[in-house]
């Protein structure tokens, strides 16, 4: 399914937005319990009462919610024109007209609260930033995302291969941008998602196809050799590391903690790649001071299988190829 006459990108306030995404689940012809089942067949989460309120709003949807309801009414090749468009207008509402404008709602994305129940821990977008680093960050959105998306489409068309550097052996992946694929499911990228089982509502890292993995940018920051922070970057919600949730629920998952909060001396934040076998550009993936491994929950190679830290097996679910982006 195509949207079709449906142009996302030609709305020009949240609530034509919201406008089209009524129309795309008209033309699905689904139930919103059927919506809710087709989203939790692809890992999503999408309650048909989260469903149903979002239309009856003129407000902007949550990303992960808009990417799921896309993929449910059966437009998933359309995931990143409707992000895109959502991206736009939040970039919009964080910068009034005029000073004698209503203050506009600020995009609840970029001022998450933390949980009553994990009160003391950093996340990833957790603490409300200053309102001028929100005008900011809302004047370069506007400017910079619609390219950074489009690039995105470009670095498509490379190959899937690992770079030459890591074909050539490289004993340790290249800094910057890059991506994190399993060996066994080469078209999937390790982003962010949503834990399939509902226990841990939170972002953590999840495999989906690599067309769909931005935004957020994955990017290997060395620590020493061959040891890294896994850092999640975002045009407008900002950086974080990849971190080992030690607590249940969701223990053993890998969450993005706010930037200002990783430290080389928090193993749980600092991954060791050690080359596997003979594949070039192939490695295990181990915390730091642990003998661990980072997995795939179940061994699973379905969109939206949950990657996690596990005892070391060996297997083809714990190797990761690392391509390294252009651009770095």
């Amino acid at each position: 399914m195509t949207t079709g006459e449906l142009r996302p990108d030609d709305a020009s306030d949240p609530a034509e937005f919201v406008e089209m995404l009524r129309q795309l689940k008209d033309r699905s012809g689904l139930t919103y319990r059927q919506l809710e089942q087709r989203a939790a067949s692809t890992g999503d989460v999408l309650a048909r009462s989260t469903a149903a309120d979002i239309l009856r709003r003129s407000t902007l949807p949550r990303p992960e919610v808009v990417a799921a309801f896309v993929r449910a009414c059966g437009a998933g090749d359309q995931v990143e024109t409707w992000l895109r468009a959502r991206h736009r207008l939040a970039a919009g509402q964080l910068a009034p007209l005029s000073p004698a404008a209503d203050s506009p709602p600020v995009d609840p994305v970029t001022t998450v609260a933390p949980e009553h129940s994990d009160p003391a821990r950093p996340r990833w977008f957790a603490r409300p930033a200053p309102l001028a680093l929100l005008v900011v960050a809302a004047l370069l959105a506007t400017l910079g995302v619609g390219f950074w998306v489009e690039r995105r489409y470009d670095e498509q068309t490379r190959s899937t291969e690992p770079t030459a550097s890591a074909a050539g052996g490289a004993r340790f992946p290249s800094a910057g941008r890059s991506e994190i694929r399993p060996v066994r499911s080469a078209h999937l990228c390790l982003t962010e998602g949503r834990d399939r089982t509902g226990q841990y509502t939170k972002e953590i890292a999840v495999q989906r196809p690599c067309t769909e993995a931005t935004p957020p940018d994955t990017s290997l920051e060395p620590v020493a050799d061959g040891m890294f922070f896994i850092h999640w970057v975002h045009p407008v919600l900002g950086k974080g590391c990849l971190t080992i949730r030690e607590e249940d629920p969701g223990r053993d998952l890998l969450e993005p903690w706010n930037e200002k909060d990783c430290s080389a001396n928090r193993s749980k934040q600092v991954f060791h790649f050690e080359p596997a076998g003979a594949t070039p550009g192939a490695y295990r993936i181990r915390p730091d001071r642990s003998e661990l491994c980072v997995g795939l929950r179940d061994d699973d190679s379905a969109v939206s299988d949950a990657a996690l830290v596990e005892p070391c097996t060996g297997g083809p679910d714990q190797v990761f190829l690392v391509n390294a982006l252009p651009g770095n």
